[in-house]
């Protein structure tokens, strides 16, 4: 064959491999047969609202058996759920998606895809696996029953489908024979969703209010009606820690919540600067320019810019985070200002009041805070204002700007606390949303408005160590970065602040001091506190005045307890100088109280109880005549002890050494009677004593107490005396004890089992020693100074104080958790309520 007959079949070969080449794409090109996806995010049901993609199952499931939070709450309901989800159990396949969408109003149904697991759907008599087929529109569908739990599943060329309901399933077959487009925004989380992370969660940010409002059915959150779009959330499961990093991404940004930041810059957070310890949370919004805030505002509120007040515009410009602070009682919102006295310039509020030095202004148009930025500040009146360096602070209320300043002044604010600084080590500094809040508050809030069912184990939460959960976002463009960490303290140690909890202002000046008594119902404490008007309060751990009842004078001494029908129901006892009271829990008289006295009573009663089983005995001392009387009001016939010869000087006491119980009586000659339960004597005294004002008290089991010159004064069961000179001097040197602690206070020296502080120069009160739960606490008061000192056993002040008080405390738990609380004299006509956390 000649060269060019080779050249010339060569090119005709060629010619055919291309037209060849050329027909097989068109071919291709015009094959309308749509090709089945093997990306998981196609078999995801439509309305899923909660997607958790999984990307290491062994490691995601090893993660979560070893996180503190979880292994001690294993009993929860919801943990139990994705325990029992045998789905899990029984595919081998590391990848899949787990969705949840909403049947009917509160319950959801999951879908699990993944590859295909032909394992999933073999018999397995070893785990007692049990399969049956359905068979529905030329596909099967597989039930399995397996360890008490049942799921449906189906194939879907190289996919596995799998629901906890059939209709599920049914759906995902005929949407794959008729594919619905995916929603953009899921898209876009779902392909930037890390995959280093063995878990994200996606969350439809437009659905946040419906699922919400399904898995706490009691209550509404409206501002979640329109948070964001989809949000994509990788979580990071430690030991001690969870925390999750992602974003948030949507179509119309400027009709959410989190679109209102669009185009600000975010600024540095400082709420927590003066935020109690003891509030529930804050939230913080942060911008850099307010015009640009405003206008987003206005699509937010549907409604023209020009339509928004305008009389706070020049404030607001001057303002670089507006934030609110969630008491225990009512909100507060701070306005952080770049210069605090130019903008109390712009306010110009009329003077209302001063606390502890700082000016409390009036302001007049208290709802414009609402009017103007609504969303983020919804249902409140800003009625009164007071302005601390930087930071302006209004409230509905005055007690609630009070317990602001008091914690400020105190500094006892959450940015001060260990717990907070290592939760938001990891967040940024700067963010146009800062929400923080005590674990104590999400558990209360979650266990009050879940169902019923379940109400009692969330209640019962094991949150020890866990202080505060943070979520932060960040607005950037078209979406917004989102951190959260929920983080168990490392920090050790007993009390690590004191943080004003609450305050009450009464109508009248207070006439004595505070005194806590039991709740039967809440199992807590409650305050009792007198006003110069004879109104006696009962008001509650929160600074709630329960009720207010007028007496006949003032009360002797501390209101005592008894529980007089033996059915676990306190009532309150106390006496004045003329009547014997018996009040129940709602402020009304026991009868066959009150008891009305001819004779004055001079010291305030003595309430024994010798075997601590609820038989009383109420002893009334009558200058020198004694009257004893049992819980139903009647004379104790069989005390055979009528008076002394002289008056009694202090209130009678029983104390208990062995099995024997002694009855002190002390007269103003120096008599010191030691009497037995019926009256007679039991112990001589040989030696008149110099009594003081001090009690006796049960030390080194001998009866103790001091002399007027300054001597520890002991009696033994034989009638002798034995003395050691404290050295105390002037009339309020004060003693107290226990059997084994005793404590002193001379001129300005307090002794607490022999270690001797020197405190400054002042005037003070009384030492007091409270026992509770196996602990030591001392505490002394310096009235002129307005300073309360709490002391160990060790004669170590415990951290942050002293704090401002202005009478002796009384001190207890007041609440469900374990922290400590104590109630003491503000202002003349104030309580403060502390805790100690």
């Amino acid at each position: 064959m000649s060269t060019y007959q080779t050249r010339n079949t060569n090119r005709i070969y060629m010619m055919k491999r291309i037209i060849s080449i050329l027909l097989i794409f068109i071919a291709i090109s015009c094959d309308t047969t749509p090709k089945k996806s093997n990306s998981l995010i196609e078999y995801i049901p439509r309305d899923a609202q909660v997607i958790i993609k999984i990307n290491n199952l062994d490691k995601s499931s090893s993660s979560l058996r070893d996180n503190h939070f979880i292994k001690t709450n294993s009993q929860l309901a919801f943990i139990q759920y994705f325990k029992k989800l045998s789905i899990l159990d029984q595919t081998h396949k590391n990848q899949g998606l787990l969705c949840f969408s909403p049947r009917g109003k509160n319950d959801f149904e999951y879908t699990y895809v993944s590859k295909f697991d032909p394992k999933l759907i073999e018999q397995d008599s070893i785990h007692k696996k049990d399969i049956k087929t359905i068979n529905y529109d030329e596909h099967v569908i597989y039930e399995i029953t397996t360890g008490g739990d049942n799921f449906y599943a189906t194939r879907q060329d190289s996919i596995l489908i799998a629901s906890s309901s059939q209709l599920l399933i049914e759906n995902a077959i005929r949407i794959q024979a008729n594919p619905l487009p995916i929603d953009s925004d899921l898209e876009k989380v779902y392909n930037v969703s890390g995959t280093d992370n063995n878990l994200s969660v996606l969350i439809n940010g437009k659905k946040l209010k419906s699922l919400h409002n399904s898995l706490l059915p009691k209550t509404t959150l409206e501002d979640l009606g329109n948070f964001s779009g989809w949000t994509s959330l990788d979580a990071t499961i430690e030991q001690n820690a969870i925390k999750f990093d992602g974003i948030a991404v949507e179509k119309d940004s400027l009709s959410s919540t989190i679109g209102i930041f669009d185009n600000t810059i975010p600024q540095t957070n400082q709420l927590s600067k003066i935020t109690p310890t003891g509030a529930k949370g804050f939230i913080s919004y942060t911008y850099d320019d307010f015009l640009t805030l405003k206008n987003n505002l206005s699509r937010a509120q549907d409604r023209d810019v020009e339509d928004i007040p305008n009389q706070l515009d020049e404030v607001f410009a001057g303002i670089s985070e507006i934030g609110l602070i969630f008491l225990e009682k009512e909100k507060v919102l701070v306005l952080n200002a770049i210069d605090g006295a130019s903008t109390a310039e712009e306010l110009n509020g009329e003077k209302a009041d001063t606390y502890r030095n700082i000016s409390i202004f009036r302001y007049s148009d208290a709802g414009i805070f609402s009017q103007v930025l609504h969303p983020l500040v919804q249902d409140f009146e800003g009625k009164f204002y007071f302005v601390k360096d930087d930071f302006v602070v209004f409230g509905s209320s005055m007690s609630a700007l009070r317990d602001i300043i008091a914690n400020v002044l105190n500094q006892t604010l959450l940015n001060q606390q260990g717990y907070y600084s290592s939760a938001v080590n990891g967040l940024s500094n700067e963010a146009s949303i800062l929400a923080v809040s005590t674990i104590k508050n999400i558990k209360e809030y979650v266990s009050t408005n879940a169902k019923e069912d379940y109400q009692k184990e969330l209640d019962d939460v094991k949150d020890k160590g866990y202080e505060i959960g943070a979520l932060q976002i960040i607005k950037e463009n078209d979406f917004a970065h989102i951190h959260g960490i929920l983080q168990k303290n490392a920090a050790k140690g007993s009390a690590t602040s004191v943080s004003q909890a609450a305050s009450t202002t009464l109508e009248n000046k207070i006439l004595n001091t505070p005194v806590l008594v039991k709740n039967h119902r809440s199992k807590g404490m409650d305050a009792t506190i007198q006003d110069i008007d004879n109104n006696l309060y009962l008001i509650s751990d929160k600074g709630s005045i329960f009720w207010k009842k007028q007496i006949d004078g003032e009360i002797l001494g501390e209101i005592q307890q008894i529980d007089i029908y033996k059915n676990g129901r306190y009532q309150l006892l106390f006496n004045t100088a003329n009547t014997l009271y018996l009040v129940d829990r709602d402020g009304n008289d026991v009868a066959p109280y009150p008891k009305k006295f001819d004779t004055p009573i001079t010291q305030p009663l003595s309430l024994f109880d010798y075997d601590k089983s609820k038989r009383y005995r109420i002893v009334i001392t009558q200058g020198n005549q004694v009257k004893m009387f049992n819980a139903e009001g009647d004379v104790v016939t069989g005390f055979g002890f009528k008076g002394t010869e002289t008056d009694i000087i202090l209130p009678p006491k029983h104390i208990r050494i062995g099995t024997k119980d002694y009855l002190l009586f002390a007269e103003k000659n120096g008599t010191l009677s030691i009497l037995d339960r019926l009256g007679r004597p039991r112990v001589t005294v040989k030696d008149k004593v110099d009594f003081s004002q001090n009690q006796w008290y049960q030390y080194q089991d001998k009866f103790t107490s001091t002399t007027k010159d300054g001597k520890l004064i002991q009696i033994l069961t034989d009638g002798s005396a034995v003395t050691q000179n404290l050295k105390l001097t002037g009339e309020n040197s004060g003693m107290v004890a226990t059997n084994k602690t005793l404590v002193t206070f001379s001129e300005n020296k307090l002794s607490i089992k022999g270690r001797t502080i020197e405190l400054e120069y002042g005037v003070y009160t009384k030492p007091q020693l409270f026992y509770i739960n196996n602990k030591i606490y001392v505490t002394i008061t310096d009235t002129q100074a307005k300073k309360v000192f709490l002391y160990d056993s060790n004669a170590e002040l415990l951290p942050n104080f002293p704090v401002y008080g202005n009478s002796v405390i009384s001190m207890g738990n007041m609440d469900k958790d374990p922290n400590l609380e104590f109630v003491v004299q503000g202002e003349d006509n104030s309580i403060l309520i502390y805790q100690i956390n």
